[in-house]
């Protein structure tokens, strides 16, 4: 097991840096580097493609250019015992800087099927709000289809709340019965706890009007 808090993966270029252990679990956070080739850029978007359609669990999906599209932060765990590269992700979470409003857009937060229920998702998005607090972005904001219960319960628990509602927005994904989709956000500055942010409802506090806004803008969310 590469021990390091700080590496470069020669074939990638990307850097590893350590953040926080979760039980068998290390948290880095993942950087590709300024002057990287075309080959190691290349080698990135291979690996991040086939890890992205193991955990969807979608092999004929296209998931083309992820780090140039979606590459402003990359969270990944690795269980403890296995070499920390790339082709070794275990969660991961992808999202992108939108200079227009400083925001943080979540591209793709998953975790294998065999590393689910271990709490990787709750504390990938716990570290990644961490991360915008401190960078002073304004809000985090995703898309989820409508049937995904699992991930909705999580993302209403770390203080996001959706602001759209958009039909056939996965159009062609049949991992849902729905193709549609709930567009969320989290006000950053909403937040009061940090620490406890995603795994304490009273880590984001809302207030009464901002809540009838959400209601009012997606009614879905709130009578589906």
């Amino acid at each position: 097991m590469i021990r390091y808090p700080q590496f470069i993966e020669p074939s990638t270029n990307i850097e590893y840096i350590h953040l926080a252990d979760h039980n068998e679990y290390r948290l880095y956070k993942l950087t590709l580097r300024h002057g990287s080739t075309r080959s190691q850029i290349y080698t990135v978007n291979k690996w991040l493609e086939e890890y992205l359609q193991e955990s969807f669990e979608t092999p004929n999906r296209f998931y083309p250019n992820v780090v140039e599209v979606c590459g402003t932060t990359m969270l990944a765990f690795f269980i403890q015992n296995t070499t920390v590269s790339t082709k070794n992700i275990n969660a991961l979470l992808l999202a992108r800087l939108e200079a227009y409003d400083n925001s943080k857009y979540i591209c793709y937060i998953s975790v294998l099927k065999e590393h689910r229920q271990t709490g990787l998702g709750t504390k990938l998005l716990n570290e990644f709000i961490k991360d915008a607090i401190r960078l002073n972005n304004a809000r985090v904001s995703l898309h989820v289809n409508t049937e995904n219960k699992s991930a909705l319960s999580l993302y209403l628990k770390c203080g996001m709340r959706c602001i759209d509602y958009i039909p056939g927005y996965y159009f062609g994904d049949q991992s849902y019965a729905t193709q549609n989709a709930f567009s969320m956000v989290l006000e950053v500055k909403n937040v009061r706890n940090s620490t406890v942010v995603c795994q304490s409802a009273a880590a984001v506090e809302i207030s009464p009007n901002e809540q009838a806004i959400y209601e009012q803008k997606c009614p879905q969310a709130f009578n589906g």
